[in-house]
């Protein structure tokens, strides 16, 4: 059983695909366990080259090197190593040309190697971590200056028509500035924390199914509850309502896999040492453990040993358990533990290695959830208050338009004055101007609502389905919002 079938091949992109601390960190763990089994140098190489991870490339070109043209293995790592374009992968590869040439023991070395890489992995993800909370400051501070151009745009069309064209400007960089902080949020996730959702768990799954009925219902019933006249307020809380199921089930779909997570260290830790300890293999051992211990993944490791008692090929049960989990991490790294093991790897030795990754990697998530959180919250409150804002003073604009037409049709000379003295653009206030300045106020609202979410979901490093739990959330308080805003404006004046 080869990694290759955990996961899709990878396409050509891969060659220039940035290699991140984390990818170089997996494949040295998987390198490391399937040398502790005991097999060829060659060997080694041939399964490295089919892990589906970037540094992967660099295996295969060794591996084709010392097969197609008959190079030494020291050789063609010193080859290959000078040539890659990553310092990290470079530095890595002559360091093991020098090992292989030494005589040094290859699973010794790989070994060392992965936890210094580890070592340095944590090093590197709470750097991005502080960049992270850095950049989470940076979008509360733009998309507040966002809503505060429309604001100033309000308050300027009192006093001057400053055009159409030049509000319109000012909007879209307002949203493009917003947008791109949170792009870049998303840009700087330390890894991808689910499976695809059509092969994940059971709540993904479904997520993907109410997401695929639920989104063009929402749009189709808000446009026609537009062309009906229906209230803005009203249409965007129908739109929340009808989004809602999908992200409520996201959700609950990424809490079991941030559990599955921590979960699945100890499991394998323990699979390992059972079948260890008692001489047998891995569905033995699994048998007669206690599930009650992982609580979370315990569904999962039942539909596992129903497979495994029903003589099903085990490397297709495996690989069935590690994708509905419906996490990359168990994804991953039980692939790595059946792999070794299959090769004749010590399951003790093998379950400790894997367990280390996978319990440095769920530790290391759990501090960015930490930071998401918060962000979360403030992005939310944040929104309400500079929606409400928004609302409040449209709601006043349109009682000052009020008040001032009614005042200027009795000043039929005074109006005449202003207009010779080149004041004619002063207090120029028309019901066109209000119906523009209500479409902005409204297109901004909903665009921050999904920038918004986005950027909450990119802290997060979740699926971007889970988007919609924010978006719906936000909606419902911008619908809220325009439905009180103007009895309220009424009430105060």
């Amino acid at each position: 059983m080869t990694s290759s079938k955990f996961s899709p091949k990878r396409s050509v992109k891969s060659y220039f695909e940035e290699i991140t601390p984390f990818d170089l960190f997996y494949q040295l763990i998987y390198m490391s366990a399937t040398s502790a089994a005991g097999i060829s140098r060659a060997r080694v190489f041939e399964l490295a080259r089919q892990l589906p991870c970037p540094p992967s490339q660099y295996f295969k070109s060794i591996h084709e090197v010392a097969e197609n043209l008959r190079y030494n293995y020291p050789d063609a790592v010193r080859m290959i190593g000078e040539r890659a374009a990553s310092e990290d992968v470079k530095t890595f590869l002559l360091r093991l040309s020098d090992a292989l040439r030494s005589g040094e023991p290859l699973p010794g070395f790989l070994s060392r190697e992965a936890i210094v890489q580890g070592d340095r992995y944590e090093n590197d993800y709470e750097t991005k971590l502080e960049s992270l909370k850095k950049w989470t400051d940076a979008y509360t501070a733009v998309s507040v200056s966002a809503a505060l151009i429309v604001i100033m745009n309000m308050v300027m069309t009192m006093i001057y028509n400053v055009g159409v064209g030049m509000m319109a400007l000012m909007v879209f960089v307002a949203i493009a500035g917003a947008f791109g902080v949170a792009w870049i949020m998303f840009r700087t996730a330390p890894e991808t924390f689910t499976v695809s959702l059509a092969k994940g768990s059971k709540e993904q799954r479904l997520s993907r199914k109410l997401f695929l009925i639920l989104a063009p219902t929402a749009l189709a019933v808000s446009a026609a509850l537009a062309v009906l006249g229906v209230p803005l307020g009203w249409v965007l809380i129908v739109a929340a309502v009808l989004l809602a199921p999908i992200g409520v089930v996201s959700s609950i779909a990424d809490g079991k896999i941030s559990r599955k997570d921590s979960e699945i260290s100890p499991f394998l830790r323990s699979l390992g040492g059972t079948a260890s300890s008692r001489g047998t293999t891995l569905k033995e051992a699994l048998l007669s453990m206690k599930k009650d211990s992982f609580p979370t993944l315990q569904p999962d490791i039942r539909m596992l040993v129903l497979r495994l008692s029903s003589f099903i090929k085990p490397g297709l049960c495996w690989r069935t358990f590690a994708t509905e989990t419906g996490s990359k991490l168990t994804e991953q790294t039980t692939g790595v533990f059946i792999e070794a093991v299959g090769l004749g790897g010590d399951p003790e030795k093998t379950g400790a290695l894997t367990s280390m990754f996978a319990m440095k990697t769920a530790m290391l998530r759990a501090k960015r959830r930490g930071v998401a959180a918060t962000f979360s919250w403030l992005a939310i409150v944040m929104h309400a208050v500079m929606a409400g804002l928004m609302v409040f003073l449209l709601g006043i604009l349109e009682q000052f338009a009020i008040r001032l037409n009614a005042a200027m049709s009795t000043l039929g000379q005074g109006a005449d004055a202003m207009g010779a003295l080149g004041l004619k653009n002063m207090f120029s206030f028309n019901t066109p101007q209000i119906d523009f300045l209500t479409k902005i106020t409204v297109g901004m609202i909903l665009a921050l609502s999904f920038i918004n979410a986005f950027a909450i979901v990119a802290s997060e490093g979740s699926h971007l389905i889970k988007t919609t739990l924010y978006f719906s959330i936000l909606l419902l308080l911008s619908g809220v919002l325009l439905l009180i805003g103007p009895s309220l404006v009424k009430l105060v004046m």
